[in-house]
């Protein structure tokens, strides 16, 4: 059956994304417990475990995320049970679009449903990190400037993601470039990112400068479109790229601006 998620099933799904090399921030965990508990779908066979998904709707778009099932009971449908579960819950709402990003092996199910190639998501993470810049203080204008990028970019008001990531991130402007830097104990995420000009002075400036302001003990992983320019900035900075996979959408993949949009706010599965 399909239900809810419980305390122990919390438990079962760390052990198996860490198993898997997932990065699973402690936000996500944190959300995905709380008020976005709605969101989360786990298939219980002959009272087992069997797997979980996470569907997020915003106003107008929805993502599929951390789709995973036990190893040894992989094989047996399970996944495409709880991804068509997923997919319903946010067909049922009626939303424009919806979200997710794949592996090859998992792009040839998503395209029988209807999903299609947008962009190709590449991981960068920081191997070395040093920079000559002053750190900048983030002020109210970043935060304001990131918010109406989001908006511009995605037609939507995504309050409840972004007053989540705000609330423990850090954002920066230069110019009309604008990104965030989240702050997490065991990982620091550069995300979202907005350049409506792609300026590559700014954008180089504003890397330089969330660079100096982040723990240079944590880790940074960035999410960007193969089509962003900063992969040569990212590269200049001793990152690497680490892996790639497939952004895909069902339904109006035009609305959003994703030219403006270097990096996105998560690690591929909220958006």
């Amino acid at each position: 059956m399909i239900r809810q998620p419980t305390s122990s099933d919390w438990k079962l799904f760390s052990t198996l994304v860490a198993d898997e090399g997932w990065r699973v921030p402690h936000l996500e965990h944190r959300l995905f417990q709380g008020s976005w508990s709605h969101s989360v779908r786990v298939l219980e066979v002959d009272s087992v475990f069997a797997g979980l998904v996470t569907a997020v709707a915003h106003e107008r778009s929805g993502w599929i995320g951390n789709l995973i099932v036990p190893a040894p009971l992989r094989g047996r449908g399970y996944g495409s049970r709880l991804f068509m579960a997923a997919l319903s819950s946010l067909q049922a709402q009626r939303l424009a679009s919806i979200w997710l990003t794949a592996s090859e092996l998992g792009r040839p199910i998503y395209e029988k449903s209807g999903f299609t190639l947008v962009d190709t998501i590449e991981r960068w993470v920081s191997c070395k990190r040093f920079s000559d810049e002053p750190a900048m203080e983030t002020t109210s204008t970043a935060r304001e400037m990131l918010c109406a990028f989001d908006l511009a970019a995605w037609g939507e008001a995504r309050t409840s993601l972004l007053d989540a990531l705000l609330e423990q991130g850090r954002a920066y402007a230069i110019d009309d470039s604008a990104a965030l830097l989240q702050r997490e104990p065991a990982l620091q995420i550069i995300g979202p990112w907005y350049s409506p000009s792609c300026c590559p002075r700014a954008n180089r400036r504003l890397l330089q400068h969330i660079l100096a302001a982040a723990d240079p003990d944590v880790e940074i992983v960035i999410d960007i479109l193969s089509s962003s320019p900063l992969r040569q900035f990212l590269t200049a900075a001793g990152f690497a790229c680490t892996g790639k996979s497939s952004l895909m959408v069902l339904g109006d993949g035009d609305t959003p601006d994703l030219s403006m949009m270097l990096s996105l706010a998560s690690l591929g599965s909220i958006g």
